[in-house]
């Protein structure tokens, strides 16, 4: 009996370590030191690429990094300092990066979309950020998704059109990429489409249930 416990024990253990290991090599936290230190560098001086560059680098490029970095947890203890810089970050990456080739830049604001759950706050303002994109850079953008797996090009749609009520700006423009760019994209408009149907006015907020 004792030895059997003893073997339950030392499974567990095991169980433990395989679960973190996995985890710790799946995702590493955003080094926020470095990140700061580039968005402070940036704002004293947006004119030269090093800047630019350093920034974009540091910023997340997974959703999973991005919302590890910018969430909102009601937890006194946790430090929120982050979370009340997101809107700056994202700001930032808007309006500043303006030296970093298009494809490049791109297809990073893509890679984070994918996987993405519209919310409050960081959600909410990134996707306002791929929506000011979309329409400024149009041609690359639809370049980058159509080069991304189907089931990652529909993760990026849902994100992009996830919406909890009606919008005229948006209808305006899902009818003006459906009009555009149906013959030069149609399999990605045929999946925009879809996600649209669904997505848009179609999810509620997200709540913290205990």
């Amino acid at each position: 009996m004792k030895k059997r416990k003893l073997t339950k024990k030392i499974l567990a253990f095991f169980i433990v370590i395989l679960i973190s290991n996995t985890a710790f090599s799946q995702y590493f936290p955003v080094d926020t030191l470095k990140l700061n230190t580039a968005y402070r560098d940036l704002v004293n001086n947006s004119n030269t690429l090093e800047r630019q560059q350093k920034f974009f680098d540091a910023f997340p490029n997974t959703w999973m990094e991005f919302i590890m970095t910018y969430q909102f947890v009601p937890n006194k203890d946790y430090n929120l300092t982050m979370y009340h810089l997101a809107n700056k970050h994202i700001q930032a990456l808007g309006g500043k990066i303006t030296l970093i080739n298009d494809s490049i830049y791109c297809r990073k604001l893509v890679n984070i979309a994918v996987g993405g759950v519209w919310g409050a706050d960081a959600p909410n303002y990134y996707k306002a950020l791929l929506h000011r994109v979309m329409w400024q850079k149009t041609d690359t953008m639809l370049k980058t998704i159509a080069s991304l797996r189907k089931g990652n090009q529909f993760q990026f749609w849902l994100f992009y059109w996830s919406s909890i009520h009606k919008s005229k700006s948006l209808e305006t423009e899902y009818k003006r990429l459906l009009k555009l760019n149906s013959g030069t994209f149609p399999q990605e408009m045929e999946m925009m489409t879809t996600a649209f149907k669904y997505f848009y006015n179609g999810i509620d907020i997200q709540e913290n249930y205990k």
